[in-house]
């Protein structure tokens, strides 16, 4: 069994199929030369060299035949492709090589041809795009410079007269400055002097309430001088007046002198002789009596009048210390006057030392001005004659947007020219001519996270510029992540409003959002991924995901001989894209009897965990001949196949593309990668959505992009 597989591989395979047509093609002719030789020339010969020679001749020619076939087969699928490809259609897959036999240099010619024109057919879709945005732009700009130009042309004579009557403004406003300047310098000095007035004025206040200040102290302490005289006369008063009381006692004991002096003298003259001398002591005593009556009588006058000078006295002290008071109260009054003024005058002192510096600030900023005044005059007087060679430039630069605008328009031609030319290439669907009545708006919601969706979104360009004169809108979203911030978003949209929904199929919680938009009579097409309920969308366009699994299955298998282990990773389980490629690939691989499924790893895809678990995989199962990615993580694969120097053992194939894939099959690391169509999923789902409600065509329930298988050979077209 295993010597067939041997000559069968020998036989058929893709490099030996030339080297064989040519061998057998040659030795069936030498072989029937002898045939033919030994049976006319050597009768003898005839009963034994046609039962060895001719089942010989047959079997080669046989094989000849097979290989022919398939050989010619092979250049039929070429030609049937180029014939198609003739016609402007370049949406169609590549040829796979395994099936052209002997012609796999021209199919990945071929190939390679076909996958440059597309890349320059969309390249210059979407450089279409920017080059008519940018004429678009730059028409609008010569159109704004050109009314511009025509505008400052209008202007510009009566910008010379005003720059003349600025230079003249401008002459007067210098010399009103100097003047200013002049008048700002004597208020300067009239300030300086001022300030130093008010200075003195606020020392000599200052010094004037510290005399208020002690002669305030000086009439407190004789108000208090003459309050103890006032005190001490009356206390005078009362002693005098005691004096008087005493005056009064001895004038009554005088009067009883007088009285007992007069009884004595009449008991004397009773008495007679012997009373004589009593009678003498009588007398003495009446004198005597007689005499104190006028000392006391002038005591009390001399007190009466002491007593009414003492009142006067009182009187005028007490009228002394009223006067004293008030004008104690006066000069309290006037020394918080002063003092008011002193504070005052140390304000004002401090404003006009303010004022002073202000002046003084003003006065240079005066002179600045003044500088500045003469540079505005110079810089009008130059304005002026700039006017002139400004008008002059003008002129030219009308006639030079005239000239540029004329050439925008042949660009503009130009870019009509590639479009037509591009429309001879069907690379996608084209809209129909007829024009929307009423003005359309589609809502396009897709990932943003790398360069093939960038790529869809230059699809979804490209649709809008095609569609820009057909009263269309194209409202194109981008996300990140599918959280409840997306939901949110298309939720949000559909109620908004629009005409249409172009929406990923593979988005959790998608179909609810697609049953809403049903119940409003929304078309709604899928792309990229279908939905299980096929019912409520109008169409799918994007990659056959089944037939991408099954292809990879095969390409695998051919490419390891059929036979050997493989290790699948079929990525996240719970995206449906890669559930559906992982069964297709199975079931396609379960044909093949002489080749197993060493191992699956499920729901493993970044880079770190593909290569760990990659790594243990390899070393306790040895000699394995394929690993097929079909989810992420093919650089951590890319990375354990290399460290463990099994480049020419084990060949690494990857259902995902990407420019880190491209990068690895130039390396010599990645065998194959998988390609979509990223520019059609994006432009034909909206070109197909604007055809069925402007002119009722209804699109396939699915529509399937071409699927492009990227190797060492084609590596050289990307």
């Amino acid at each position: 069994m295993k010597l067939l597989k041997k000559i069968r591989n020998f036989l058929f395979s893709q490099k030996n199929t030339q080297a064989h047509i040519i061998r057998l093609s040659i030795a069936v002719p030498i072989l029937l030369m002898l045939l033919t030789i030994f049976y006319f020339a050597l009768p003898i010969t005839r009963s034994y060299i046609l039962p060895i020679f001719l089942p010989i001749l047959i079997v080669i020619s046989v094989i000849l035949l097979i290989i022919l076939y398939q050989f010619i087969k092979g250049a039929q699928l070429i030609d049937k492709n180029a014939v198609i490809l003739s016609e402007g259609n370049l949406n169609i897959d590549d040829i796979i090589p395994e099936k052209t036999k002997g012609l796999e240099v021209l199919t990945s010619a071929f190939n390679d041809m076909k996958r440059n024109l597309l890349s320059y057919i969309e390249s210059t879709k979407s450089n279409v795009i920017i080059l008519s945005d940018a004429v678009e732009k730059v028409t609008k700009s010569i159109d704004m410079t050109y009314k511009g130009n025509e505008l400052i042309a209008t202007n510009i004579s009566i910008v010379a007269e005003k720059a003349q009557e600025q230079l003249k403004i401008a002459r007067q406003t210098l010399e009103g400055i100097e003047k200013v300047s002049l008048g700002a310098n004597r208020i300067t000095n009239t300030l300086g002097s001022i300030e130093s007035f008010v200075e003195n004025t606020a020392n000599l206040t200052a010094e004037g309430a510290d005399h208020v200040e002690k002669y305030t102290e000086q009439v407190q302490l004789i108000s208090t001088n003459l309050d103890e005289t006032s005190d001490f006369i009356q206390t005078l008063n009362a002693n005098l007046g005691e004096i008087n009381d005493i005056s009064n006692i001895i004038i009554n004991i005088t009067s009883q002198l007088n009285l007992l002096s007069l009884n004595s003298r009449i008991e004397a003259a009773r008495a007679g002789e012997a009373g004589k001398g009593f009678a003498v002591v009588a007398m003495e005593m009446n004198s005597l009596a007689n005499a104190t009556m006028d000392s006391v009588t002038k005591i009390n006058n001399l007190l009466a009048n002491i007593i009414k000078s003492n009142s006067k006295v009182s009187e005028s002290i007490e009228n002394v210390t009223s006067s004293f008071t008030a004008s104690q109260e006066l000069f309290n009054s006037v020394k918080e006057s002063f003092y008011t003024i002193n504070n005052n005058a140390s304000i004002l002192n401090s404003d006009i030392k303010k004022v002073y510096e202000e002046s003084l600030m003003i006065s240079q900023n005066t002179k600045i001005i003044s500088d500045q005044g003469a540079s505005l005059h110079d810089a009008s007087n130059e304005i002026s004659n700039i006017t002139q060679e400004v008008a002059a430039i003008t002129e030219e630069s009308l006639a030079e947007n005239e000239q540029i605008n004329d050439q925008a328009l042949s660009l503009k031609k130009m870019l009509s020219s590639i479009e037509n030319l591009l429309k001879r290439y069907r690379t996608s669907v084209l809209p129909v001519e007829e024009v929307s009545k009423k003005p359309l708006k589609f809502v396009m919601i897709s990932p943003a996270n790398d360069a093939f969706w960038l790529t869809v979104k230059q699809g979804a360009l490209y649709a809008q510029t095609e569609l820009k004169d057909k009263n269309v809108e194209i409202d194109f979203n981008g996300y990140v992540k599918t959280d409840q911030s997306f939901l949110d978003m298309v939720h949000k949209k559909i109620d908004d409003g629009c005409d249409g929904l172009i929406l990923p199929g593979f988005v959790n919680g998608i179909e609810e959002l697609i049953k809403k938009a049903q119940s409003k009579n929304l078309p709604v097409m899928t792309f990229n991924s279908d939905i299980e309920d096929k019912e409520k969308r109008l169409s799918y366009f994007g990659p056959n995901i089944e037939a991408e699994g099954t292809l990879a299955a095969e390409i695998l298998a051919n490419s390891i001989g059929n036979e050997g282990k493989v290790v699948i990773f079929s990525g996240n389980t719970n995206s449906i894209n890669n559930t559906i490629r992982r069964d297709a690939a199975l079931s396609k691989l379960a044909k093949y009897s002489d080749i197993k499924i060493a191992s699956e790893i499920s729901d493993v895809e970044t880079n770190i965990d593909v290569y760990k678990k990659l790594k243990e995989v390899l070393y306790y199962l040895p000699n394995v001949s394929a690993v097929l990615m079909i989810g992420d993580g093919v650089q951590g694969a890319a990375r354990a196949i290399e460290e463990m120097d099994l480049l020419d053992q084990t060949k690494l194939f990857s259902l995902s593309y990407s420019e880190e894939a491209v990068e690895l099959i130039k390396k010599g690391v990645l065998h194959k990668v998988f390609r979509q169509d990223a520019f059609g999923q994006g432009h034909d789902p909206i070109i197909h959505l604007y055809n069925y409600l402007v002119a009722k065509e209804i699109p396939e329930s699915s529509t399937y992009t071409r699927t492009e298988v990227i190797d060492k050979f084609s590596i050289s077209g990307l």
